[in-house]
């Protein structure tokens, strides 16, 4: 997850609050040693490229598979999904909103027009979604979840998204990372809940950086979790990490909305499905689910929906239940 940038034109500041956090830093060049991109490097200009706009669609609902929601959902019309509203652009708020807009909120809406169903997303933190669909606090998630196989042990899937892990540092990259082995040892921050904090803190996960180092005979990185994407994004504009993991679709945005005062190092890694959580209990509803992303693949809406907020490289060509491939 990831938002932050250089001041250089007030306007800026007025884009999305994943971004704010960022708004009054210095367009100076970083301090520290620049030996990864030499000393000549600044940072360049923002792109100021305009607030994203939610994208209604015009789909219709289908009777058969709005016959598979359980009727405990049917009853109120309504389908109540769990976001972590920090994570532009799969599902943020801008300046001064409350309201919840966004690739997966598009998406979710449209997924309920077929179901015949109202969907309302409700903003709550990253890491208390799947207990929350657990208890019986919300029917649904749909936050930037990798479908995992630990993940399924408690909640189900149904995939719609394709994501890997980028590596974000600040502009001129003055700590030379260019690798995983690179993070042993740094300062690296990743959004509580997710799994690059798995991944950063765990030896026995898909991708585990603190294995990586224990391999190369190096010390593990300093992991720092954060409530939210936001605060990860301040924390490395600050300086107070090195580095931060997040997923690829998040930092690819926040460099559109940045100008230059990030970059991406290294390659992507570790691409895995998105999937929105439903509860074990929820009878057919995952069918349901699956059938209605599926319809939205076949109309064309599902690729028009990634395309109006720049993720379409992330599109998938079959929707499955439980997908996770770790």
């Amino acid at each position: 997850m990831s938002r932050t940038r250089l001041t250089v034109l007030t306007v800026l500041c007025t884009a999305a609050t994943l971004l704010a956090a960022g708004c009054g830093a210095s367009t100076e060049k970083p301090s520290g040693d620049n030996a990864g991109n030499g000393s000549d490097c600044t940072p360049g200009e923002p792109a100021n490229l305009p607030d994203p706009k939610p994208l209604e669609v015009d789909v219709t609902a289908d009777t058969a598979l709005s016959a598979q929601v359980p009727d405990t959902i049917k009853a109120d019309g309504k389908l109540l999904v769990a976001a972590d509203a920090a994570y532009a652009p799969n599902e943020f708020t801008l300046e001064d909103s409350e309201e919840i807009i966004g690739m997966d909120v598009d998406l979710g809406k449209a997924i309920g027009k077929v179901l015949g169903l109202e969907v309302e997303f409700t903003n709550t933190s990253f890491d208390g979604i799947l207990a929350g669909i657990q208890a019986g606090r919300y029917e649904a998630g749909m936050s930037s979840f990798t479908d995992t196989k630990e993940r399924e042990a408690t909640v189900d899937f149904v995939t719609y998204f394709e994501a890997g892990t980028s590596t974000m540092v600040r502009k001129c990259n003055p700590k030379n990372i260019n690798s995983i082995e690179d993070l042993c040892g740094k300062a690296v921050g990743a959004e509580n809940g997710t799994t690059q904090l798995d991944q950063l803190t765990k030896e026995d996960v898909e991708g585990s950086v603190v294995k990586a180092c224990k391999d190369a005979g190096k010390e593990p990185p300093q992991a720092k979790g954060f409530p939210k994407q936001t605060d990860v994004n301040a924390a490395l504009q600050a300086g107070r990490i090195d580095a931060y993991m997040a997923d690829s679709p998040v930092v690819d945005y926040a460099l559109k909305k940045t100008g230059d005062a990030f970059e991406k190092a290294g390659e992507d890694t570790d691409a895995a499905p998105y999937g929105i959580a439903l509860p074990k209990n929820a009878g057919t509803l995952k069918e349901a689910v699956q059938a209605a992303v599926t319809k939205l693949m076949e109309d064309g809406t599902y690729k028009k929906i990634l395309d109006n907020w720049g993720v379409g490289d992330g599109a998938i060509t079959e929707s499955k239940i439980n997908g996770a491939i770790y």
